[in-house]
């Protein structure tokens, strides 16, 4: 356990750092990279959930190396203050977590194995198998899913059984006055509570804020607790959302780096007054790629720019041109941030999100400043599994010149070579999506090329060959490109092209397996349909 040594940074805060080299493996939690798992720390109060960071560039502890982590905890009743850092690598099979204390020390008790990882973040997936990383819904919505169980006393007071045993009866918090913290951590019991703050009196908010307050740090990361928390932001008093907003003065970071906790501040930015948010973000101050590269972290990131912009163009849209910009600049030091890290951002399955946003609500100049950096690398992020979630986006939200300069890329690499990657197909078809019908009639040309069946390459004039359409229709990727083609395509003429060159085919068509939607689209046009 001298593996395990302390160190204090400059703004006060405690470090743990695995001394090199860790002969005995010994570490704070077990770290599986590239999982994208919960962790579990054991701490003084029990299993606490914690986040891991890779460290990002240099680090002000001296021996980390870029090699480790960082994990990030806050146990549950600990005062307002620095959380706790604790750099850590991944421990050797069958080796004994350490656990430190509050006090700095190392428990040499702690022999306990770290449990492992409660469930996956759910990311959506796009008809390929892809894994998601695009559309808001992921963004922000995908981790209510396989909740686990809160961790609240097993055995439950009178009370609470007696109010699942009888459904019937009229209840209002009134009625649970003195237990209220144990219904917040109870499935049923914080459903009620949740309903009668949307429905109930002043009185009836009254008991139930006066109860959390003090108990507020344990509800916030709880798996039902979050939950009352996040109502009364939503439906209580100006005075009640003042009090919570004191309650989260000082801990932003590590509870936005907390599973439940990030729902709470995410609420919080939607709902507490505009003067309250700006002071509040400050926290996230020279700590933006940390939370970006957490898995909770990332929504509350994520969640600062939409508010804000938000708030902007609402502000400018009332003729408050001051204000307006005054909410703009309270997220500039989160754009530069990601705008000098775009390449490597573009490349998370994290950071990619955080760039959509950027795309999606910033206003100008900030979003033609991001379209810019972005310019600067679509080659690379093109056919990468999550840049391509970022070029989709310029696709969409961005300027007829970016458009132009990716489908550059796309006739200068081949479209049937970039149509047939599982990525770069994506691309292919939002920029025939949202291309302009000039760009769509460059793309309609290349596909009506004639090319080597076997090479691809382009066949000599007089020369057989194969059109790219037809070989583009065989393939498990780019078959979806030449389906979307042939349904936004608006030229009768192109789209007529397109058609008798699959038709003077399509009994060969039909022994290829991923041309069968094209096969149906041909048969209706046979018959005098739509294609």
């Amino acid at each position: 356990q001298t593996h395990v040594q302390s160190h204090i940074l400059a703004n006060g805060q405690t470090v743990y750092l695995n001394a090199p080299p860790p002969q005995f493996g010994y570490t704070t939690v077990q770290y599986h990279p590239h999982t994208q798992q919960h962790h579990i720390v054991h701490g003084p109060n029990g299993e606490q959930y914690i986040s891991v960071v890779p460290i990002q560039g240099s680090t002000p502890v001296q021996g980390a190396g870029t090699g480790g982590t960082y994990a990030y905890f806050h146990s549950d009743g600990q005062p307002a203050g620095p959380p706790t850092y604790t750099i850590v690598n991944p421990h050797l099979p069958g080796a004994n977590p350490v656990t430190p204390n509050r006090n700095g020390t190392v428990n040499p008790d702690s022999n306990r194995q770290t449990p492992p990882g409660r469930g996956k973040e759910k990311g959506g997936r796009n008809r390929r198998g892809g894994t998601g990383a695009g559309g808001a819904g992921g963004a922000t919505n995908n981790r209510r899913c396989a909740e686990p169980k809160s961790q609240s006393n097993s055995t439950s007071s009178p009370l609470l059984e007696n109010f699942k045993a009888k459904k019937n009866r009229d209840w209002t918090t009134l009625d649970i006055k003195g237990h209220v913290v144990e219904f917040c951590q109870d499935q049923n019991g914080s459903r009620f509570i949740q309903q009668r703050l949307e429905i109930g009196s002043n009185e009836e908010k009254e008991v139930v804020i006066a109860e959390v307050i003090p108990a507020v740090r344990r509800l916030r990361n709880d798996v039902f607790g979050n939950y009352v928390v996040q109502k009364l932001l939503d439906f209580g008093t100006p005075k009640m959302k003042d009090d919570l907003r004191e309650t989260l003065q000082g801990e932003m970071l590590q509870l936005s780096l907390q599973m439940y906790g990030c729902r709470v501040v995410q609420k919080a930015l939607e709902t507490l007054d505009d003067s309250d948010v700006p002071k509040l973000l400050t926290e996230f101050h020279n700590n933006v790629l940390s939370c970006i590269h957490d898995q909770n972290g990332n929504h509350v990131i994520q969640k600062c720019i939409e508010v804000m912009s938000e708030k902007a163009k609402s502000a400018r849209a009332r003729g408050e041109m001051v204000q307006g910009d005054f909410f703009e600049e309270q997220i500039d030091f989160i754009v530069d941030d990601v705008l000098a890290n775009v390449r490597s951002l573009s490349c998370h399955p994290y950071g990619c999100r955080v760039l959509q946003r950027i795309l999606e609500h910033c206003p100008e100049p900030k979003k033609s400043h991001a379209l810019d950096e972005i310019k600067k690398c679509h080659r690379t992020l093109l056919d990468d599994q999550y840049g391509n979630y970022v070029i989709q986006h310029v696709l969409q939200f961005g300027r007829t010149s970016d458009r132009d300069s990716l489908l550059d890329i796309v006739v200068s690499n081949g479209i049937l070579i970039l149509s047939r990657q599982k990525f770069a197909s994506n691309v292919v078809e939002k920029l025939l999506k949202y291309g302009s019908p000039e760009q769509r009639s460059r793309i309609v040309a290349e596909m009506l090329k004639m090319v080597d069946d076997r090479t691809g390459q382009p066949v000599p004039d007089g020369t057989v060959g194969t059109s790219v359409v037809l070989l583009m229709v065989r393939d498990a990727y780019a078959n979806y490109v030449v389906q979307t083609t042939l349904d936004v395509v608006a030229d009768e003429r192109e789209k007529h092209m397109l058609m008798e060159e699959l038709y003077s085919h399509s009994t060969e068509l039909k022994n290829y397996t991923f041309a069968k939607h094209i096969v149906t689209k041909l048969e209706s046009w046979s018959r005098g349909g739509t294609p």
